[in-house]
């Protein structure tokens, strides 16, 4: 059971509970408590932490969005599952981050022009592992017939909570992620939470920051 807790606040920071590593932006630890706020609405000058900036802006849930996009239907969770010898691995496509990491490492097995775009069919198996536990949003993951069939480096004993520059907070380690609803969203140890303030799948990323040249050198 994970041990820190993220909790979306209405209107507000992301609230989290439990040691973590904090690295900012520019790859520095930073000293946090037991309980920290982390800046969501974009607009904080003390980033990656809450400096209360999001009060006077009227910071919401759908902050940014025009009309037609806030009626539009959200990304809906969906894991579809791909099945090979010894291994399963399934994509959730409403928290991917496109930053095509599993294409870039392994494009024999990951290939967007083929059909289906995860063959698993002879592929190494610590390959696919080592892949998998590489995507940044936890959108890929896997499940093994046989756990010791392939070496697993552990994650951190603290999980990490990394700012990308001008992008999310990725997350590495055990965590549990609770929305404004008081619903967990996700427990798990790979994630890629929304900083910018305009994601459409709040509390995660959906790569909007990109679209809106979201600068954020903390």
């Amino acid at each position: 059971m994970a041990k820190v807790k993220i909790t979306e606040t209405k209107d507000g920071p992301l609230v989290v509970e439990g040691k973590i590593q904090l690295i900012d932006a520019r790859r520095n630890e930073v000293q946090t408590r037991a309980r920290v706020r982390l800046c969501r609405c974009g607009m904080s000058n003390k980033k990656p932490f809450c400096d209360n900036s999001h009060e006077p802006s009227h910071f919401g849930a759908e902050s940014g969005q025009s009309e037609e996009e806030f009626l539009s239907p959200k990304p809906v969770s969906r894991r579809r599952e791909y099945t090979g010898d010894g291994i399963k691995v399934s994509f959730d496509a409403s928290v991917c981050i496109h930053v095509a990491e599993c294409l870039k490492l392994m494009p024999e097995t990951f290939d967007l022009r083929a059909r289906p775009w995860i063959n698993l069919q002879d592929a190494d198996l610590q390959k696919v592992v080592d892949t998998v536990r590489n995507c940044p949003s936890g959108a890929l993951r896997y499940e093994l017939e046989q756990e010791d069939s392939v070496e697993i480096e552990p994650d951190p004993a603290e999980p990490v909570v990394r700012a990308w520059r001008n992008g999310p907070l990725r997350i590495r380690g055990e965590v549990k992620i609770v929305n404004t609803k008081g619903e967990t969203v996700l427990e798990g140890d790979r994630a890629a939470l929304c900083r910018c303030g305009a994601s459409r799948n709040k509390p995660f990323c959906d790569n909007t920051h990109q679209m809106i040249k979201f600068a954020a050198t903390t």
